[in-house]
């Protein structure tokens, strides 16, 4: 899931920073001036912030006491209060893409940063089964007893390889960008896509049921016939694309013996309004060949050369390829402080950089941070001691799940209607049915909720199994309410302690 500043807030940033020109660090009302000025995002890093200044430093969250932190967007006042602070603390990851956007704009102005997920180390969201997510491929879902047969013509036209592209230079930003991500260098990553997308031909033709191929020096032409379907299969059994494959009527052409398209498509009426949304893209497939037999060529640990259709042009090509690529990339999970354990990492990161910031308190901050570290560290060990005398070992949530750190951190399994940062609170009635039936094989006692959600989902598993719906806080925000009568992540995360041991036994 991703959030991108809107136009006009784009607009107001630019308003902001002119006005920002000229005037103090800190605005009138930020309270004392010589405190040291933190802003946070979210509730987490605001809490953890104000047990370690006390009251010698100023600490502002922007997140609202009520309001749902993945659909938080600044406000131009906002923007204002991050400009005007001595550090800022984010979490980082697809729900705060704004960020970048905001401290570009603001050049030499900009305060010191913190991100959360630099912390730790980090994990991908992770699609447990039964759970619904919002990651589908933009091709739609395959459905194996969908899949039919297509014939030759289905992939007709002129088509071009990319493989100039990536040679020329054309792609290298796309390039860098992958090697940055994968954490290689850009020959490393340059030289993967080469072999990747290597062709011996530079251009194709498909007419009915007969393909030309096109060398820089010659043409081979044949006649082929279908042989078959054969779907891609993940881990999970799902079926994430389809070869088409072919074999040539007359080898002695010159042209490969056999051919296996995958376009993503199934040929399934289904599919028929899916791909009228789509019509508008470049047309292009995947094709694999050789004179062996098809099973070599659908071994998924081979090169896959890609053609696009023969007349688009060079950027929309650029902005087809790096678009198709990251419609399969895994989201980071952001909801890192679930874990005491990674709270501790968290705490001694904000310590460092306020000590720094404001040297003359350092002890003060120093002292805070210890006797808070100890707090949780006697907060791990409940948890731990819960997990260690459990009758199980597994958790179901009826709700989001923004707790894999906290999970892989007790070892504990667990079942989830969806991802921690799906924005969806309505679940198909497969997976509810999914759950229920979970509640009922495993005879777990407890339905988990997370703070602020409707609860509609636990509700409906806890009606048909007589299980019973608790709350396990996720710590990403609280109630007006609960500000007010002083909530902490720690009081928050005791209250865990008693609910998850009612769930394990």
């Amino acid at each position: 899931m991703k959030k991108y500043i809107s136009i006009l807030l784009m607009a107001v940033l630019a308003l902001v920073c002119l006005s920002a020109c000229g005037t103090s660090d800190k605005p009138a009302d930020a309270g004392d001036s010589e405190k040291l000025s933190v802003v946070t995002t979210i509730f987490p890093q605001y809490d953890f912030t104000r047990q370690i200044v006390g009251d010698k430093a100023d600490v502002t969250m922007l997140l609202k006491p009520g309001a749902e932190s993945h659909s938080y967007e600044p406000t131009p006042q906002d923007i204002k209060t991050i400009q005007n602070c001595d550090l800022f603390i984010y979490t980082g990851g697809e729900n705060d893409v704004w960020v970048d956007d905001i401290l570009n704009s603001m050049g030499d102005q900009k305060p010191d940063i913190l991100r959360l997920i630099d912390c730790v180390p980090t994990v991908n969201e992770e699609i447990v089964e039964g759970m619904e997510h919002e990651h589908d491929h933009d091709h739609g879902e395959i459905v194996e007893s969908e899949i039919k047969d297509r014939p030759l013509s289905d992939f007709a036209g002129d088509f071009q390889s990319v493989l100039p592209y990536f040679e020329d230079g054309t792609l290298d930003e796309y390039i860098t960008e992958e090697a940055e991500e994968h954490e290689k260098s850009f020959a490393e990553m340059k030289q993967e896509f080469l072999e990747k997308r290597k062709s011996d031909y530079n251009t194709l033709s498909i007419k009915h049921n007969t393909v030309s191929f096109q060398t820089s020096s010659e043409t081979v032409s044949a006649e082929y016939e279908y042989l078959g379907f054969q779907p891609v299969k993940d881990d999970d059994g799902d079926v994430t694309s389809v070869w088409y494959t072919f074999q040539s009527k007359d080898p002695a052409s010159g042209v490969p013996v056999y051919l296996a398209f995958n376009d993503h498509g199934t040929g399934a009426d289904v599919h028929e309004e899916e791909h009228e949304e789509h019509e508008e893209e470049i047309a292009h497939f995947h094709l694999r060949y050789g004179n062996e037999n098809i099973d070599a060529l659908i071994d998924e640990e081979n090169w896959a050369p890609t053609f696009y259709a023969a007349n688009a042009p060079s950027e929309e090509i650029k902005e087809a390829v790096a678009g198709h690529s990251h419609e399969h990339e895994e989201e980071t999970d952001e909801h890192v402080w679930t874990s005491p354990k990674n709270a501790i990492e968290i705490v001694n990161k904000i310590t460092a950089l306020v000590c720094d910031k404001d040297q003359k308190n350092a002890d003060a901050y120093e002292a805070n941070s210890a006797d808070y570290k100890e707090k949780l560290e006697q907060l791990d060990a409940s948890f731990r001691e819960i997990v260690d005398s459990a009758k199980r070992k597994t958790i179901l949530f009826g709700d989001r799940f923004p707790f894999r750190y906290f999970a892989d951190e007790y070892g504990l399994n667990y079942y989830a209607a969806f991802t921690g940062c799906s924005t969806e609170t309505e679940a198909s009635a497969a997976t509810v049915a999914f759950l229920t039936d979970k509640v009922k094989e495993e005879q777990i006692p407890v339905v988990f909720t997370i703070e602020l959600s409707n609860g509609k989902i636990a509700d409906s598993i806890c009606e048909a199994t007589g299980a019973k719906k608790m709350n396990l806080y996720s710590c990403h925000n609280v109630t007006k309410d609960q500000m007010e009568d002083g909530a902490t992540y720690l009081s928050m995360m005791t209250e865990n302690v008693d609910s998850l041991r009612a769930a394990l036994n």
